[in-house]
């Protein structure tokens, strides 16, 4: 029998201290509920449903039933101390376990049970007739079969992203320091921006609205939405709303937001780090076979191994790979750590290029026949445009 090794050992050590973390919040959880249930204070299950996705044969529908969801916040008005507020709300969720909740679109229906966090996933079964919707559709979502709540009271409408035949490529965009400031590389700064800024405060990268919104077009300057777009984040579920608050507010286009689950359990504290990006990116990759994939990140993390490992194995299905400098005026091992993957992705046949901007980024694109001639200009402008915008957010 071989000794274990001093990485033998640590590995086990780590799962059972995950083990035993992971059981005692779940203890500490169910006492919390019961202790509420006893003095009445149990509250109202309802639904935050998040932003679903249909592919060929299944449209996905995704949520969490909490007893105090987020509260609509008051962009132009809010203080620090009410953003705070917000945001101490957010992460203190309470989430309702058990809860039984039916689904259904464009006429047919399913259930499903919320998870021991509140969390729910449902899978609808799609209908041959359902071909050609709009890119948006909405879905509806109902608590059943509990006394706290009717399913009237807890009805919910939820967007549907619906990826046509027409499709001609899809985008998977990071978001921090991507499309939005939060600088992720400093611990400060980025627990600045999330405490205390809101949708309104927070600063988008110039331009991206306008590249994304030409992109989402086909390179067109005209006529409906064909691409889509999913988002992919490191950033808890807990701010879904405030994500989907800040990208309507910029106009940049909507798309299902793919974050993690904060806690201890072992497929959340040890998994759901950065690379949960790279699971969620093969999942969608594999869901729609069919498509070619754009891939945004920034050079701040670790999106440009992820992304080269996803070339690795995707080779040709993915036309190019942008990974925006977070520091373009200074070269610094961020850059050489992008160098070494783009060395990495090229050799899988996929270009990974290290932009300064969304107009480098057009500029590239429209070289490989993915926007027109006329989105330069726009997102030129538009990139300009955003950098005076930018002057007094945070």
């Amino acid at each position: 029998m071989s000794e274990p090794t001093p990485l033998t050992f640590q590995a086990d050590f780590r799962n059972w201290l995950t083990r035993t973390a992971s059981s005692a919040d779940d203890v500490a959880d169910m006492a919390i509920r019961r202790i509420r249930k006893r003095w009445g204070r149990s509250g109202v299950p309802q639904i935050q449903a998040y932003t679903g996705f249909a592919t060929a044969d299944t449209v996905h529908l995704r949520g969490r039933i909490l007893s105090n969801p987020p509260l609509d916040p008051d962009f132009h008005n809010d203080r620090w101390w009410q953003n705070l507020t917000h945001t101490w709300r957010r992460f203190a969720s309470d989430e309702v376990p058990g809860v039984k909740l039916e689904g259904s679109f464009a006429g047919v229906t399913g259930q499903t049970v919320s998870d021991a966090e509140g969390y729910f996933e449902l899978d609808i079964p799609r209908v041959a007739d359902n071909a050609d919707f709009a890119l948006w559709m909405p879905a509806q979502l109902a608590i059943v079969d509990d006394e706290r709540i009717s399913p009237m009271e807890s009805f919910t409408v939820c967007d549907v992203m619906h990826v046509s035949s027409d499709a001609k490529f899809a985008v998977i965009s990071d978001v921090d320091d991507t499309i939005l400031r939060t600088g992720a590389t400093d611990i400060g700064t980025m627990a600045k921006l999330t405490f205390f800024g809101n949708a309104r405060t927070r600063a988008p990268l110039e331009g991206v609205a306008s590249l994304y919104e030409w992109m989402q077009r086909n390179g067109k300057p005209f006529g409906s939405p064909i691409n889509p777009i999913f988002y992919v984040s490191s950033s808890p579920w807990n701010l879904h709303d405030l994500l989907e608050d800040f990208l309507e507010h910029n106009a940049i286009p909507k798309g299902p937001l793919f974050l993690r689950d904060l806690g201890i359990d072992e497929d959340k504290f040890i998994k759901q780090g950065h690379d949960r990006k790279l699971e969620q990116t093969r999942e969608l990759m594999s869901a729609f076979p069919n498509l070619q994939f754009i891939l945004v990140g920034d050079s701040g993390q670790e999106d440009a191994r992820l992304y080269a490992t996803a070339a690795e194995e995707f080779g040709e299905r993915i036309p190019a790979i942008f990974i925006r400098d977070i520091d373009p005026d200074a070269s610094s091992d961020h850059d050489q750590k992008v160098d070494r993957f783009a060395r990495q992705s090229s050799a899988a046949g996929v270009p990974m290029h290290l932009v300064k901007d969304s107009i480098e980024v057009s500029f590239i694109a429209e070289q490989m026949g993915l926007l027109s001639k006329d989105a330069l200009k726009a997102i030129e402008d538009a990139t300009h445009r955003d950098h005076d915008r930018s002057r007094g957010l945070i």
